[in-house]
């Protein structure tokens, strides 16, 4: 026979639910800190030159950066259908955790940038007409999210993206918006049933992206891609007639601005900041792209970050090393496509020399990568 006490246990553990923290405050993360950190590097180079760049990224980890992100484009991940490749997850994440990094913002790329990123049946399926929350391809989604979200969360992800810079295709395919924002709100709901305190997001190009308002809403916290440069119209480059504003260094004084303006589009939601940086070289830049002015910009953007404590919490500088080739093959790429050779170049010059360290065999510090490496520190410590 239950005694009585026995009785009222068993039905106050019977009843008690299990309570989670908002996964707007990203509870995930372990702390209040802000987190800058870097990724460590965007192209193959050569042994000895990937060798120097990693023991750069080390002095970092040394220093106390400790969070990582990665970009994993859906049709990466699934390369036919129901067939997942989970090494990919496992390897790259799991490289930098055992290098010391306890914190991983990883990013189930859905739509890119350059347009979606999916298998190709799910392709198939768009191209057929079907919309983006057709029942088939919001199934497909959900079976990813239920293979990747418990691999991402063995690995100390804190967040997870669900695209990255979908402005452009919201842009060219306005009737496609609709059906899009359908198919993350879907997603939200998943990933909150797999764990709730995971944090969902989706990585905005700037504070004017043409998603942001349509997905915003939907999102635990806001995540963006933003660099330190203004846009001016060059006379001598234009595109149908019509002169095109070409990206220009700004100055250090200036970067409390970006980061207000991004404060202002993330409707009240905490932010990551997934890209940041600014150029050394280009001749397209200015004459305020150098190595002392980009100095003086992670100065002031740690200067900046501290001011505004209450709205960042993750901050990646793009890119640890500087990059050639990926982004000289842009260039023609988008030449190929009919764009002028001047926007081009300055698309090249926005991204080549971004690095904070040079791309040789020492990967030679910049006086930039001091700047970063003491702020990483400071950033972390809670003020009095």
């Amino acid at each position: 026979m239950l005694t009585r006490r026995f009785v009222a246990v068993s039905i106050l553990l019977c009843t008690t639910a299990v309570t989670h923290a908002d996964p707007a405050d990203m509870p995930l993360l372990g702390d209040e800190d802000l987190h800058l950190y870097t990724i460590p590097a965007f192209e193959v180079f050569d042994l000895a030159t990937r060798r120097a760049v990693d023991e750069r990224y080390d002095e970092l980890i040394a220093a106390g950066m400790d969070t990582a992100r990665h970009l994993f484009d859906w049709r990466e991940l699934e390369p036919s259908p129901g067939a997942y490749d989970r090494r990919l997850v496992v390897e790259a994440m799991g490289d930098l955790r055992a290098r010391g990094i306890a914190h991983q913002f990883p990013n189930i790329v859905i739509i890119d940038s350059a347009g979606p990123e999916v298998p190709d049946h799910i392709e198939d399926l768009l191209r057929a007409g079907a919309a983006w929350d057709d029942p088939a391809i919001v199934a497909a989604l959900e079976n990813l999210l239920d293979v990747f979200v418990p691999l991402m969360l063995a690995q100390d992800a804190f967040a997870l993206g669900l695209s990255n810079e979908p402005g452009g295709y919201y842009e060219d395919e306005p009737a496609q918006a609709a059906s899009f924002k359908g198919l993350i709100a879907a997603a939200v709901t998943r990933v909150h049933a797999l764990e709730p305190d995971l944090a969902t997001t989706v990585v905005f190009a700037g504070p004017e992206d043409a998603a942001i308002d349509d997905l915003m809403p939907l999102l635990d916290v806001a995540s963006f891609n933003t660099y330190v440069y203004a846009l001016r119209p060059a006379a001598n480059c234009v595109l149908e007639d019509i002169p095109l504003e070409l990206f220009r260094a700004d100055r250090a004084s200036n970067v409390g601005t970006y980061l207000d303006a991004l404060v202002d589009a993330a409707q009240g939601k905490l932010i990551n900041i997934q890209e940041i940086g600014q150029a050394t070289e280009g001749r397209s830049l200015g004459p305020l792209a150098g190595e002392s002015s980009q100095a003086a910009v992670y100065d002031a953007l740690a200067t900046a970050l501290d001011a505004r404590r209450a709205h960042f919490r993750t901050v990646c500088n793009w890119t640890l090393n500087d990059h050639d080739s990926a982004w000289n093959s842009l260039a023609r790429a988008l030449i190929a496509s009919g764009l002028p050779r001047c926007y081009a170049g300055n698309i090249r010059d926005i991204f080549t020399k971004t690095g904070l360290v040079r791309s040789d065999a020492d990967a030679t510090p910049k006086p930039a990568f001091e700047v970063f490496k003491r702020s990483v520190g400071e950033l972390r410590r809670q003020p009095d």
